[in-house]
């Protein structure tokens, strides 16, 4: 009911052009921890380039929000910026999160799953994990994710898949995500083969967000099906997917930073667009207060007004 109170009011909104908001989030992302122990050369986490605040989540303040809303949220994914396993209290927080009937999903690149860690998530509830894997070789791996050990990668990933059939479970599914570039496209025949042969759930083939796209880049795929933007000559390059006034986001649920601030999406990655603190207010007031409402009503109207909007293919 809460997700068809959303979707009307979301639809509504955009024939009146006005923001209507009739449900409550049914998504939301929070973030563990911004620290990360790779230095992607796209990623404010890798880069060590955030503007606003660092730090860990801590279990209080995590189990403030899912009280909150247990009762409309049906999907929780565990990550934002950062490494999530180098929380401490990571898998505690999905414990409690699964406990309250929430299904829980995170992204990791996989260097952190041990015997330990593995034993703690197969017992934590955890439904899915995306495991981040940019090459199927250390020299085209180490590219991007730049500190990485691809063998400790496939190690781990083993590791899981192997534990979790013992164990005789479904769970976490397993999810091999490949950001395509123009580094590692050649490797894509490779990387299905190895995908199929370690029994992953799920292979998702991923274009890669790059911040400064206008100039083009390196990491940006020769064959243009892998990628969000499209050359305009001289060097020059372009959205591929025209942005439209709307965002399904924006109605169907919000990002949590590891402090509290309630952003929009996963593309404030430096939290310019703070909605509200949970330290402070409830989830329920910040949805429906006038920030919120004055963002989704600027969507409406003219969406490449809003700086983070300007490379997002939603």
């Amino acid at each position: 009911m809460n997700y068809l109170l959303l979707r009307s009011s979301f639809h509504l909104s955009q024939v009146i052009q006005k923001p209507i908001m009739w449900g409550k989030p049914t998504a939301l992302s929070i973030e563990p921890t911004t620290s990360c122990n790779l230095r992607c050369p796209e990623c404010p986490s890798g880069l060590r380039s955030f503007s606003r605040s660092t730090g860990m989540l801590q279990e209080k303040l995590f189990e403030q929000v899912i009280d909150q809303v247990k009762g409309h949220l049906s999907w929780l994914h565990l990550y934002f910026q950062g490494e999530p396993f180098l929380n401490p209290r990571f898998l505690e927080m999905v414990r409690y999160a699964d406990s309250k009937g929430i299904f829980t999903s995170t992204s990791t690149n996989a260097h952190y799953l041990n015997e330990k860690q593995v034993a703690g998530i197969l017992k934590s509830g955890l439904k899915q994990l995306i495991v981040s894997m940019d090459g199927i070789t250390q020299e085209v791996y180490e590219q991007y994710r730049v500190g990485g050990n691809l063998s400790k990668v496939q190690e781990g990933l083993g590791r899981l898949i192997s534990k979790r059939k013992k164990a005789g479970q479904h769970f976490p599914r397993i999810v091999l995500q490949f950001l395509v570039t123009g580094q590692n496209e050649h490797q894509l025949p490779a990387l299905k083969s190895w995908a199929k042969a370690m029994e992953v759930d799920e292979l998702q083939l991923k274009t890669t967000q790059i911040y400064d796209f206008e100039n083009g880049s390196d990491l940006i795929p020769k064959d243009l099906g892998y990628s969000r933007y499209l050359p305009l000559g001289n060097g020059k390059w372009k959205l591929k997917k025209q942005l439209e006034n709307k965002c399904w986001r924006m109605w169907e649920g919000a990002v949590v930073t590891w402090d509290g601030k309630v952003v929009p999406c996963c593309f404030d990655k430096d939290a310019n667009h703070v909605m509200g603190e949970l330290k402070n207010q409830t989830l329920s007031t910040i949805w429906n207060a006038m920030p919120y409402f004055n963002f989704r009503k600027q969507l409406l109207a003219d969406r490449t007004q809003i700086e983070i909007c300007r490379n997002c293919t939603e």
